[in-house]
């Protein structure tokens, strides 16, 4: 098992979870722009907890089918693996672990919303990590269904056409990834976001080195999303599987 840069162990309603500080670190990197110190720290709580329930989502999902399951927070997110139950996943079932991530933080961040509006105003610093709780989990749980390989959107895609057209499935999706990944390059360029510019970019490249050819490196948002049980299938060590189905990202 991997355990180089794990900064916390810990085990989460039974599920093993690690924490690496590459997680932190991108995290408060992604708040530097705050103006405080205590808002970088709310900022890296909010998106720890905010992973977490994510992951939490599709883990339980998982589990509840069988599965056995873990979590990693790393420096690009948030991985869940799962291995193949023994009476195998349905495509309706891997389609209700996917969507499971983004459903569990829209439902936490509506919650955080019910419980904390009648209870203000608060102090800034909590005002702050609620708000944020709030806009992460919806804002992101939302977007993380748009069908972008490797978002939950993408496995959400990939199951329905493993359903509904099996032999053709594989090529279509291809071709639908690379354009809603390269639709995302252009909006974010367009709209100045640099940092999703990157990120998308990065997508991008995935599709194309799977488009052109075998060996294609994988490319991974586990931010929001959750490993698929690929390698199980092919015989590989439980202990290892933290890679999803090249360029699928955990």
């Amino acid at each position: 098992m991997r355990h180089h840069g794990v900064l916390l162990r810990f085990k989460l309603l039974g599920i093993p979870v690690e924490v690496r500080l590459s997680f932190l670190l991108i995290a408060a990197f992604l708040g530097f722009s705050l103006p405080r110190v205590d808002l970088i720290i709310a900022w890296v709580g909010v998106i720890f907890v905010s992973i977490l329930v994510h992951e939490l989502g599709h883990a339980l999902t998982a589990r509840h089918y069988g599965s056995e399951v873990t979590i990693e927070l790393n420096g690009i997110g948030g991985l869940t693996s799962w291995t193949v139950p023994e009476e195998g996943v349905t495509p309706g079932r891997r389609a209700l672990i996917a969507a499971a991530g983004s459903a569990t933080g829209l439902l936490f961040g509506g919650l955080v919303w019910i419980v904390a509006a009648p209870l203000g105003p608060f102090p800034p610093i909590v005002e702050f990590t609620l708000d944020n709780l709030v806009r992460v989990n919806v804002l992101w749980g939302l977007l993380n269904w748009l069908p972008i390989r490797p978002l939950d959107g993408g496995h959400l895609f990939s199951s329905l056409l493993e359903r509904i057209a099996p032999r053709r499935g594989e090529t279509i999706a291809d071709v639908v990834f690379f354009v809603t990944a390269a639709a995302g390059v252009i909006l974010a360029i367009y709209f100045q976001l640099i940092f999703v510019a990157i990120l998308t970019g990065w997508l991008l490249w995935g599709e194309v080195s799977r488009l052109t050819g075998p060996g294609s490196p994988t490319t991974g948002l586990p931010v929001l999303d959750f490993d698929t049980p690929a390698q199980k299938l092919a015989g590989e060590d439980e202990s290892d599987v933290s890679e999803p189905e090249p360029p699928i990202g955990h």
